[in-house]
């Protein structure tokens, strides 16, 4: 492992805020900046508590925009703003990025000319590249949704929105590390698992058990269990957790808690 490359858990729930787990939001640290992978959380309280400087973000990647996905964008915009940031900041994300943030900014009454950095968007595609010094960070489609929300969406904004959601393939230091982002099914992430060091799987639109022979079939060496679903909220939920994945797996399990630290 790298001797300060981490994983910072900001928000571990799924589709709903509980007592004890904020929406979903994830950040690589590496090479003494912030790499934000997702943005459902209070990104700024969270980062602040974990005595991290949110000005040190140096890019924004969206899996999808799906409120426990995205809804903490705005905020972390103005405190940027109201704490003097300079550096220029990109949000990457699926088809039609650009145009939300800009609708983003509109109805959160920020005008870009306010902002004292300069804010850009992002429209990937399957296959889409980000790459600095410290991170390299590769997007690939997932099926996030069922054939009849498919529909629903189809009907009203049309196949200009395809595809809707992206997991992450990221490699930072010497480790390649999979984020799974929403997935109905593990099959989604078979082109991507060989080699990976750790693998963050979502948890909130699958059974437990089709993760576990998920991370037998791979011999994962780390899973990581994040996204969780909130009926998995209580004083015993992680222990259900790790009781059902130990069964037959022999790699590291670690289930995602908000303000958690992983060393990569």
């Amino acid at each position: 492992m790298s001797s300060d490359a981490e994983l910072l858990i900001l928000g571990s729930s799924a589709g709903l805020p509980t007592a004890n787990r904020y929406p979903t939001a994830m950040a690589v640290k590496a090479g003494g900046g912030l790499y934000l992978l997702d943005c459902g959380a209070p990104v700024s309280n969270h980062l602040k508590r974990m005595g991290e400087d949110p000005r040190t973000i140096r890019a924004v990647f969206l899996t999808h925009w799906h409120p426990d996905h995205a809804h903490g964008l705005p905020m972390l915009l103005q405190d940027l703003q109201l704490t003097g940031r300079r550096e220029p900041l990109t949000i990457y994300g699926p088809p039609g990025t650009s145009e939300k943030l800009d609708d983003l900014l509109r109805l959160f009454l920020i005008p870009r000319e306010i902002l004292p950095y300069t804010l850009t968007a992002v429209d990937v595609q399957p296959g889409s590249v980000f790459t600095d010094e410290h991170l390299r960070v590769a997007y690939f489609p997932t099926r996030h949704l069922a054939a009849d929300q498919w529909q629903t969406l189809d009907a009203t904004y049309g196949q200009r929105l395809w595809p809707l959601a992206f997991g992450l393939l990221l490699h930072v230091a010497d480790q390649r590390i999979l984020i799974s982002g929403d997935i109905r099914n593990s099959d989604d992430l078979e082109p991507y698992v060989e080699g990976c060091t750790l693998v963050s799987h979502e948890f909130g639109h699958m059974v437990i058990d089709q993760i576990r022979k998920f991370a037998i079939k791979h011999k994962l060496p780390r899973l990581l269990i994040a996204h969780l679903h909130h009926r998995y909220d209580h004083a015993d939920g992680e222990a259900e957790i790790r009781a059902a994945i130990a069964d037959g797996y022999e790699g590291e399990l670690l289930v995602a808690r908000d303000l958690m630290r992983i060393a990569l």
